[in-house]
């Protein structure tokens, strides 16, 4: 049984332009924007299936049309939903995953060169996939997974971004990252390419235990909330209902809120 959650907000931005795929349902950023009456979507699914995807596209902040690449890229999503019941294995559902993430990018490309109000449009991307006992996690950009087990909260996904990247060749340290002003400028999402290029996405493979929780959540999560934060949220609340609402809650507290979207699955054993 895979019990799911997500929770999202507009924050204090004009636009929603974070998208969700929860396990074979779309609920895109126009949906939330057609109840400006209510500031807090809560989406709840509950599963008895061996075979899910689960996914987070946050459009580009300073992109045009960043919620039309996010809803293109959850979209390619629902296409491949009878194609991921037909997976065998976990790597099988990776590769197929992989192809319909490059068809998205595809698509964005070109809509973005052919469209002016569109150019330079781009998203990022998380995903969670389950097949049978196995698992896998993949990532295009600065939108994050992590897993909280045994009231340890670790980071499964690693940011695609020049601050990571200056981390990841010893030139700056976490402190100093502080201070470097293209910190969150991303090296590789969505929208990004030549003609022939071929985006692929990072791809972990997580052990998940039977009481674990996986949160996938865009940047205006994690921009908001430390680590902390986060772990404190879910080792105090049962139900990833309400840890989904307060790490939402808590999010778009801060003064400029960007969108922030926390999706929390657990699986039955």
């Amino acid at each position: 049984m895979v019990k799911s959650i997500c929770v999202s907000h507009i924050g204090m931005r004009p636009n929603h332009e974070d998208n969700i795929f929860l396990n074979g349902k779309i609920i895109d950023s126009d949906t939330q924007q057609r109840m400006p009456e209510i500031k807090l979507f809560q989406y709840q699914s509950t599963s008895i299936t061996d075979k899910c995807v689960f996914a987070v596209s946050d459009g580009m902040g300073g992109h045009n049309a960043g919620e039309i690449a996010s809803s293109m890229c959850v979209q390619e999503f629902e296409k491949m939903n009878n194609q991921i019941q037909c997976c065998n294995s976990i790597s099988e559902l990776v590769t197929l995953i992989q192809k319909s993430i490059n068809r998205a990018n595809v698509d964005i490309c070109t809509k973005s060169r052919r469209y002016s109000e569109m150019r330079g449009m781009g998203a990022t991307l998380v995903v969670f996939a389950v097949c049978g006992t196995n698992c896998a996690v993949l990532n295009i950009g600065d939108s994050r997974a992590y897993i909280c087990s045994g009231g340890i909260l670790t980071q499964i996904t690693k940011d695609n971004t020049e601050g990571q990247r200056m981390l990841d060749l010893g030139i700056l340290s976490r402190k100093e990252l502080l201070d470097f002003p293209a910190s969150k400028n991303l090296n590789r999402y969505l929208g990004y390419g030549s003609n022939g290029f071929i985006l692929q996405a990072d791809v972990y493979y997580p052990q998940i235990g039977a009481d674990d929780t996986i949160l996938l959540c865009s940047d205006g999560v994690t921009d908001s909330l430390t680590d902390s934060n986060i772990r404190e949220i879910l080792c105090s609340e049962d139900n990833i209902s309400c840890a989904g609402k307060r790490i939402i809650e808590q999010a778009v507290m801060t003064k400029n809120a960007d969108n922030a979207t926390a999706m929390l699955i657990k699986i039955g054993r």
